[in-house]
């Protein structure tokens, strides 16, 4: 279980989360197994991702690969020891979009 308390994001409305938070929201709740591993480690009402204690899960290649896009479009700048784009060919195709998704989201450039 994550550090913070859990939260269900449906109680939450969207418009009124930063654009950052928002894309991390819909890279984790495109998979499965982030929304199960990552999810609980994000705080939405404070919006704050805890992701020491994310990184404490074992992934596969390419949900590290979306850990470090949301990682990257959360911090606004590359923050970890891999590059995002030396990751991307590892991102399944449903990932590649949510990443899409989300760095169109934290630009502004969707709802």
């Amino acid at each position: 279980m994550g550090a913070f308390k859990e939260m269900m994001i449906d109680e939450v409305n969207a418009a009124d989360l930063s654009p950052q938070i928002r894309a991390v929201l819909l890279i984790f709740e495109a998979d499965r197994e982030l929304r199960a591993k990552a999810l609980p480690y994000v705080d939405i009402e404070n919006e704050v991702v805890d992701w020491d204690g994310i990184y404490e899960n074992d992934f596969g290649g390419g949900h590290w690969a979306a850990l470090t896009w949301a990682k990257a479009i959360y911090c606004d700048k590359v923050s970890t020891k891999s590059d995002p784009f030396d990751r991307a060919f590892a991102l399944n195709s449903q990932l590649q979009v949510e990443v899409l998704r989300a760095l169109a989201t934290r630009w502004g450039l969707s709802a």
